[in-house]
């Protein structure tokens, strides 16, 4: 491994390429149970709530109808059924459902790709591990996001500056909202990376804080976040082609006008053409962990014994004076102390 120190912190150099092979590595004979492992994460995070916005969700085109109706000078029924057909729907309850799992599915999944890179005995049950610290594992996921948005709130001033604008100017005031989201964007992403190796290291140290694991977090990060957004971004092209089929089936589906649960059940099929290429990645961010963490230390071949300085040195040793001169040179010593 490629890794050099800066400050506190290990500073990562090794090519994405080289990280993704440590991922692969840790899969070796062990891409079932993964695999496996990610489809049931990608079940429990994504089936519930598909079910709760197909069955409970309302999208905008009905919030808009259920607030203001149709007549003059609201949406007619043209427009209505078209962005009723072009948006999804959302539920409360779906939201709600996220907002209690998804910090300890986040860390059990976690936890499982850490003991299989580190040649432990992992089993598909560990995912739901991070339950049994649920309070932490909520309470990790919301301090992040408090400050994802924080971070984030800086675009979100340069949009309302731009709605501003708009009043005066349209074109002006859509290039500056334009500018908003980019801005928003950018430091929503470098948030996430920031405090991206916090849910690890609680995994690997259950008695720390959530502020401590934040803290050593960024700490761990710095120098860093550009390698992690490169790794995550090279993986760009299986995304791409695990959405192929996924693409395929959304058209079937929609040319079926399918709904309810044959529709739910055609999303969650769909999305598990990602599960390889989820715990490729999830293997492979988790080395990139263990590199941070100093678990993984840069490893040198033992420089080659030269013969003619080894044969040089003997010989030297052999033609030098006996050693019963030094204690006389002791002597000496002491005598000049006296």
């Amino acid at each position: 491994m490629q890794q050099n120190m800066m400050g506190h912190n290990i500073i990562i150099t090794e090519p994405s390429s080289n990280l993704r092979a440590l991922g692969r590595n840790s899969l070796a004979g062990k891409w079932k149970v993964a695999v496996l492992a990610y489809i049931i994460y990608i079940v429990c995070t994504e089936f519930p709530p598909a079910v709760f916005n197909s069955f409970f969700g309302l999208n905008i085109g009905e919030m808009y109808n259920n607030m203001y109706g149709y007549g003059a000078g609201s949406m007619s029924a043209d427009m209505y059924s078209q962005i009723y057909n072009s948006t999804p729907s959302y539920s409360l309850l779906s939201a709600v459902y996220l907002l209690i799992v998804s910090g300890p599915f986040t860390l059990g999944v976690t936890i499982f790709f850490l003991a299989l890179f580190r040649k432990q005995n992992a089993g598909v049950i560990d995912i739901f591990l991070g339950f049994e610290r649920f309070g932490k594992a909520l309470g990790l996921m919301l301090f992040q996001g408090l400050f994802i948005v924080l971070w984030s709130l800086i675009g979100v001033a340069v949009m309302v500056l731009g709605i501003v604008i708009s009043a005066f100017t349209i074109i002006g005031g859509m290039v500056v909202i334009i500018i908003g989201c980019i801005v928003a964007a950018v430091f929503g992403t470098i948030a996430t990376l920031k405090y991206s190796q916090a849910v690890y290291i609680l995994a690997d140290n259950p008695d720390k804080g959530i502020r401590e694991c934040v803290d050593e977090s960024k700490i761990m990060m710095k120098g860093n976040k550009a390698k992690l957004f490169w790794l995550q971004l090279s993986f760009i092209g299986w995304i791409l082609l695990a959405s192929i089929p996924t693409g395929i089936l959304s058209g079937v589906a929609e040319a079926m006008q399918m709904t309810g649960i044959a529709l739910i059940i055609i999303n969650v099929i769909a999305a598990l053409f990602m599960a390889p290429v989820g715990a490729y990645t999830y293997s492979s961010v988790t080395g990139f962990y263990e590199i941070l963490a100093g678990h993984l230390i840069k490893e040198t071949e033992p420089a080659p014994i030269n013969t003619d300085v080894f044969a040089a040195n003997e010989q030297l040793v052999q033609t030098s004076e006996p050693s019963d001169h030094i204690p006389e040179i002791v002597e000496d010593n002491n005598e000049k102390e006296n």
